[in-house]
């Protein structure tokens, strides 16, 4: 966004610029009435019971604990409830939300992408992810930290790219507020950490802030249950695995994964000798954050896979335009 900032100055630059803008925030406005449609509206009556549970506390696990969607959502109602009856008080305040979730979402791609590629090419990916991102905004009710999922892995892996360390901490601090997940970023900070020319050795800094950034993370996940107390899961993983085995689940789990990456995924396998050394580095995060999927998350659920938008969307960029590396920043 930075980048956009500084070219808007220039006459030429600054023109195209505020066109991707426009572009961007059209999509993400046209994901975020598709999900209010689809998902916000017809299922209000769920959503504002899991919504209110989570708000005084009494939400089971994990949901309990994911406050950050929700506490932002419930700000935005208690604006919208002086002007709108109730109802439309929820509603207006999720739709407000999902378009500005969506949007980061989708910006941060856009400009974690131009960081080797060129803004074609990193508006190509983007427009891809957010043509696939229908695929995972569906077979639930009420999950709007997935909304912030990918924005958040993006802007964790740009900081580490750009060494904004103090911007990386509150980046983690907030994902971590966000969903469990958040522990993938300062885990992504290791393995950018590791020197290939030293065998794998890490500078003793590098291990200090890696374990700081952890010690985030673990604050967050903690001191969330500390505070808002322990809560019954609302599944386990002997309970997920048959219901994830039935072959009718196998096959929508396949379906739906298949359909978000679609051709990228044969396109991020060729693509990895291509990629940036960076990018080729966080391929490693996604074998680790498959298993937490296979062993805590319902397989058909595509939302889950659009985390890893910031690495899957880079490495079949790389296949399609073979780009060099560019080191320290962008092209």
């Amino acid at each position: 966004m930075a980048r956009l900032a500084r070219n808007a100055e220039k006459p030429d630059g600054g023109r195209t610029d505020y066109a991707v803008l426009a572009i961007i925030l059209s999509v993400a406005a046209v994901l975020a009435y598709v999900y209010f449609r689809q998902v916000d509206k017809p299922n209000f009556e769920p959503r504002l019971a899991l919504h209110r549970q989570i708000i005084d506390g009494s939400a089971p696990s994990p949901y309990r604990y994911r406050v950050l969607a929700p506490l932002i959502s419930e700000a935005l109602r208690h604006g919208f409830v002086h002007v709108v009856a109730e109802r439309n008080a929820f509603l207006s305040a999720y739709a407000v939300f999902d378009f500005a979730a969506l949007s980061f979402s989708v910006m941060l791609l856009f400009v974690y992408l131009g960081q080797w590629f060129s803004r074609e090419q990193a508006l190509v990916g983007t427009l891809f992810a957010a043509a696939t991102m229908p695929m995972a905004l569906r077979d639930h009710y009420y999950q709007p930290w997935s909304l912030l999922d990918a924005g958040f892995f993006a802007a964790g892996l740009l900081c580490i790219f750009r060494k904004r360390l103090v911007l990386l901490a509150i980046v983690i601090a907030l994902a971590s507020i966000n969903r469990e997940t958040a522990v993938f970023i300062p885990l992504s900070f290791l393995l950018a950490s590791i020197d290939p020319a030293s065998k794998g050795r890490i500078e003793r800094r590098a291990a200090l802030l890696c374990a700081g950034y952890v010690g985030i993370w673990a604050i967050a996940f903690f001191g969330l249950r500390y505070i808002l107390g322990a809560a019954p899961n609302i599944e386990t993983v002997g309970g997920l695995l048959p219901r994830n085995l039935v072959p009718r689940e196998l096959f929508r789990a396949v379906v739906h994964g298949g359909l978000l990456f679609g051709a990228f995924w044969v396109f991020a396998a060729a693509g990895f000798r291509h990629a940036p050394s960076f990018v080729r580095r966080m391929t490693f995060i996604v074998p680790l954050y498959l298993v937490t999927v296979m062993l805590w998350g319902v397989w058909y659920e595509a939302r889950l896979l659009a985390t890893l938008y910031p690495i899957v969307i880079p490495l079949g960029l790389s296949f399609m335009y073979h780009r060099r590396e560019y080191e320290g920043g962008a092209p």
